[in-house]
Parts: C-alpha cells; structure tokens; sequence
C-alpha cells in the first residue's frame, strides 16, 4: 500500500528557505514503507484577493537510474537545480471576474531525478526564480506593444481574449477596479 505525508509551509512576502528532513524509509505497523516520489505544490500570489493566488507541480521522481543529463549528487551530498517561475497573465473566464486579469503560475525546472541506491543523508537543492517578463497564457491572442500588451477581439465577438486579426482589433479590460487598454501599464 501506499501512504502520503504532508510537509508544508504558508505564504511569505519575503525570499525565504523552507528546509524538510524527508525519510527515505519507515515503518508503518509490519509495513515497511520506502520513499517513492515527492510531490511539490508551488504557490504564488499576485495580489492581495482570496482569487488571486494559483500554483504549478514539480517533484522529486526516484528513479534506479538517472536519465541521461539529469544532474547526480556531487561529492558533497547535494544535487542542486534552479526552477524558473513565470506568471502568465489572460482574461479570466470567472463569471464574478469576466474580463479582468487572471495570472497563472508556470515553473519549469522545479524537480530532480533522484537514484533510490543514493538518496540516504543527501541533500536535495531546489532554488526559485521568478522571470521579469511576464507573457500571455495564450500565444496570438494580445500584441505587444511599445507601451504593453493589447488583448485582440473581433474573430467571434466574445467577452475574451481572441486569436488576433490582421489588422489588430483590441478590447478593453479590466484591472485592479479600472478600465483598460494595455498591460501592465492599464493606459497607453
């Protein structure tokens, strides 16, 4: 059978380390339980509602074997990657939020591939980034402009962002109580 631990900690303003100690193997009754992967959810805020937080996955998969240019642990006893977050923002479909901005969390790098046969008393070192530039959730659908992002409409007239027409047709949006025409700046 399997089982789930949980290791948590809360939201922070401030860069800070969260630090676990995670066994590789315990009992359980007569059950002998041995780690198999660990799950991570990373959580971000982009302001200060109750809906305006999100998340991505990553994780740490044991493997037999590492894959071939996957990092190992060096002498030290660590393995260390860097994980770079990446908020992707669009017009959120909430019925209660229609046309205001929504940002998803996009974090790629956030895992390793560990070898069961090394995992004992080794340290696992996963750093965050957070990338300056954020970009739309969907590809075609706003045009960047010398003052910011147009979202695009006119293709099938909905209350969303549309893939863009030649020429560009743009719509309004909303922001932070606001009316606007571009992100982030809100007007031209």
């Amino acid at each position: 059978r399997w089982q789930a631990k949980t290791f948590q900690s809360n939201f922070d303003s401030a860069p800070h380390q969260y630090r676990f100690k995670i066994p590789v193997s315990y009992r359980d009754g007569l059950c002998e339980m041995k780690l198999g992967k660990v799950g991570l959810f990373i959580y971000g805020r982009y302001g200060d509602k109750d809906w305006q937080q999100t998340y991505d996955n990553g994780g740490l998969v044991i493997v037999d074997k590492l894959p071939e240019g996957a990092p190992a642990f060096g002498e030290d006893g660590v393995v260390a990657k860097t994980a770079v977050c990446s908020w992707w923002f669009q017009l959120s479909k909430a019925k209660s939020r229609r046309g205001e901005i929504s940002k998803l969390l996009s974090c790629k790098g956030a895992g390793a591939y560990l070898p069961v046969s090394e995992l004992d008393q080794k340290t696992v070192r996963l750093n965050f980034e957070v990338d300056k530039q954020e970009r739309p959730y969907l590809r075609g659908y706003w045009l960047k402009t010398q003052r910011g992002w147009k979202p695009c409409t006119g293709r099938w007239e909905t209350k969303f962002e549309e893939l863009c027409t030649e020429p560009p047709q743009f719509r309004a949006f909303r922001m932070s109580g606001r009316e606007c025409t571009v992100y982030p700046n809100c007007t031209e």
